[in-house]
């Protein structure tokens, strides 16, 4: 059932663009990851990657249980441990054989505090596939159900590539218009320019001191085409 009701939104999503309807309390609780995705689509973009990633800070006592849980969720798949001089990381890695998509948890673990732990959940997938995002959101709902509790922060992002034919300030205004995107910040260097902007559409917001922002743009110049990342609340990918 929970399958079937995100491949109905997704046909919804792509039947009607990135315009779904809104309901009585406000815009659709579509996923904004399959909304990114559609916009990309609609604007024949190629994209490169897409990710969710759930990060949460998780009381000391609940780590050996949070690490049981994991290993029975990935059913006791590639484990490597890595040790800086602030903390011990244990990483959790799967990659799925029916496409490109992989599945990784790690659980970082400060050597000078007990008093929490964090646990931060990626599924990334590498390039446009059919439904892709779709089924990144499934696996993350029955991740977050599973693992993380109502504290969860959840991150959403695609990666795209543009050829010099479209100009990045016209698709920026395109993406502002479709999501009815509030401006709130703008950084611009030699070769990218990110900017942060608040939409009604999308829960959840990042408090700057010149506002709420919950979307991000960012673009980098390669000479012969553009790298564009765009992603909410805020981008957790390099740029």
């Amino acid at each position: 059932m929970k399958w079937t009701g995100i491949c109905l939104a997704a046909i919804i999503v792509i039947a009607n663009g990135v315009h779904p309807q809104t309901t009585a309390q406000g815009w659709s609780e579509i996923s904004p990851l399959i909304e990114l995705a559609a916009f990309a689509e609609d604007e024949q973009l190629e994209v490169t990657e897409l990710n969710i990633t759930l990060k949460e800070s998780i009381n000391y006592e609940y780590l050996q249980e949070t690490q049981q849980k994991i290993k029975q969720q990935f059913q006791s798949d590639k484990l490597t441990e890595e040790e800086t001089t602030e903390a011990t990381k244990y990483i959790y890695e799967k990659r799925h054989k029916n496409g490109d998509f992989v599945e990784q948890f790690m659980i970082v673990v400060p050597k000078l505090e007990d008093i929490s732990f964090e646990v931060v959940y990626t599924v990334t997938s590498q390039g446009t596939k059919p439904l892709a995002s779709q089924f990144m959101v499934l696996l993350s709902d029955r991740v977050k159900a599973q693992i993380f509790t109502t504290n969860v922060t959840l991150y959403s992002f695609i990666k795209t590539e543009i050829n010099g034919i479209i100009d990045e300030v016209l698709l920026y205004q395109k993406f502002q218009q479709t999501f009815d995107i509030t401006n709130i910040e703008q950084t611009t260097d030699e070769s990218w320019t990110s900017r942060s902007g608040y939409t009604k559409r999308w829960d959840g917001a990042i408090e700057l001191p010149s506002g709420a922002m919950n979307v991000q743009f960012a673009a980098r110049n390669l000479g012969s085409a553009t790298n564009v990342t765009i992603g909410t609340p805020i981008l957790t990918a390099e740029y």
